[in-house]
């Protein structure tokens, strides 16, 4: 089966079950339970391209218990806002919490060279890879934006691909993402506040809450992918996995939602508070 084949296929399945857990999610909770798998396999990726550096031990299996901890605190805190259900999310979160602690207190005494760099990593994915699948918990309170911020994603990678391919020469960011052109920034972002429009006329909100919308995805989509280069370019990988077949890992899927989803929850939050 050919590249190209193999992608397409992954691609469809990939998209189509995001897009039925979201439609299913008030009746099942299809989006919670999917999202925590895919949560949790990528911070098995993430701490496994840092434990390939040099002088760096971090506790992969504890380190996804505390992601797996922050993202069901958030399911519940979004989603019951009576006792006792709302206790038990700040139960939750509260044991992420004191599980943060415990790392510290550990690191104490595992004896390993740079513990310093241990703790430093191991924030670093709770804050860049376990936050932003927790935030979506809350964005999922509103199947709309939910839905506009991964056909946003992909519409924008889709774009910045087909003029990249074809008329990138001027390149963003070569040492770290050597295919990354503005010309494809700029075809993704056209194609991103097209998108934006067509959803406007759909969705009762303003033309400029949707285009807004669109232009934080672009930009934080963006920023997000480059952190993701960035980090596998360290670590000298080309792709975070192999278990999406065509496309690499989960994280290669979700790096622009990283920075975009908690962007998006805050500027959803800023509209509704003062409308």
């Amino acid at each position: 089966m050919s590249n190209l084949l193999t992608r397409t296929i992954t691609g469809v399945i990939f998209v189509a079950a995001v897009i039925s857990s979201i439609l299913f999610q008030e009746q099942y909770y299809t989006f919670t339970l999917l999202f925590s798998v895919f949560n949790i396999l990528a911070l098995i990726e993430f701490y496994g391209i840092i434990n390939a550096k040099e002088n760096v031990c971090v506790n992969t299996p504890y380190m996804v218990f505390c992601g797996t901890l922050l993202y069901f605190g958030c399911f519940w805190c979004s989603n019951f806002n009576s006792d006792p259900n709302r206790i038990t999310g700040f139960v939750i979160l509260i044991a992420f919490i004191l599980s943060i602690i415990i790392l510290i207190i550990s690191e104490l005494y595992r004896g390993k060279p740079h513990p310093t760099y241990n703790l430093a990593f191991s924030i670093y994915g709770q804050t860049v890879v376990a936050l932003p699948f927790a935030v979506l918990n809350f964005i999922a309170r509103d199947t709309f934006h939910l839905l506009a911020l991964f056909a946003f994603i992909w519409l924008f990678d889709t774009g910045a691909y087909l003029f990249g391919s074809t008329f990138g020469k001027h390149k963003m960011i070569e040492r770290i993402s050597p295919k990354k052109s503005w010309e494809g920034e700029i075809g993704g972002a056209l194609t991103t506040i097209g998108a934006a429009i067509g959803y406007s006329f759909y969705i009762d909100q303003p033309l400029w809450q949707w285009v807004v919308f669109a232009l934080i995805v672009v930009i934080f989509g963006t920023f997000g992918d480059l952190s993701e280069s960035m980090l596998k370019r360290a670590s000298g990988l080309k792709d975070s996995g192999t278990i999406l077949p065509g496309h690499g890992g989960m994280l290669d899927r979700f790096d622009s939602m990283l920075l975009a989803a908690p962007v998006i929850y805050i500027y959803v939050e800023i509209l509704k508070a003062v409308s």
